[in-house]
């Protein structure tokens, strides 16, 4: 955040009121600022819109120094993916082990150990996805953080 600098020499415009409001009949309101467009309250900033509000930046942050004092936002698909990925793969073990049985000790002995496979790929699979911040399949957020 670049702080405004007080007390300022340059030329600006100051407006004082118990209330200022600016309304565009037909199209929108403008703001625009060389280093920052800074907006304050003691009390609640709203915004709120009938469609949606789009933030485009490289980094945000929700909360002062979220990117450094908190944590990446998970991306909701990504993340479910990547659980389902490892659901399937932990139901196809459960069905794999349903099948052991003392009459067949042979083919139950193939099934425990195809569960156990099946499970330890899918493991390392998601644990290496999680442990590499630059996959593309990691699901936490490059750009937004939260604290």
């Amino acid at each position: 955040m670049i702080n405004p600098k007080f007390p300022f020499d340059g030329k600006q415009i100051i407006l004082t009121s118990d209330r200022v409001m600016l309304h565009a009949k037909n199209d929108g309101i403008f703001l625009f600022g060389k280093n920052m467009v800074s907006i304050a309250s003691n009390q609640t900033i709203n915004l709120d819109s009938s469609e949606k509000i789009l933030l485009d930046c490289d980094k945000i942050e929700l909360g002062h120094k979220a990117e450094t004092l908190g944590q990446p936002i998970l991306l909701g698909r990504s993340f479910i993916d990547n659980l389902i990925l490892l659901l399937n793969s932990m139901q196809e073990a459960a069905s794999l082990l349903q099948t052991v049985a003392e009459t067949n000790p042979a083919g139950s002995f193939i099934n425990i150990q195809s569960a156990g496979n099946t499970l330890y790929s899918s493991v390392s699979r998601l644990q290496n996805i999680l442990e590499t911040e630059d996959n593309p399949q990691n699901p936490l957020s490059k750009i937004t953080f939260s604290r």
